[in-house]
C-alpha cells in the first residue's frame, strides 16, 4: 500500500504551484490581498492596526 502525501497548491497566474516553492514573505502578501478582496466583496473593511 502506498503513503498519501498532501502537498499544498496554490494557482498563480492560472497555473498551480505547490506552496512550498513560493518564498513565505511572497505568500504572505499573496493570501492578504486575497483576504482583503474576498471581504470587500461581502462588504467587510479590515481595519489596520499598528
Amino acid at each position: 500500500m502506498q503513503k498519501i502525501e498532501i502537498v499544498c497548491m496554490v494557482r498563480v497566474n492560472g497555473e498551480k504551484v505547490p506552496q512550498e516553492s513560493i518564498p513565505r514573505e511572497e505568500f504572505n502578501k499573496m493570501l492578504e490581498k486575497k483576504i482583503d478582496e474576498t471581504m470587500q466583496n461581502l462588504c467587510f473593511e479590515r481595519i489596520r492596526t499598528a
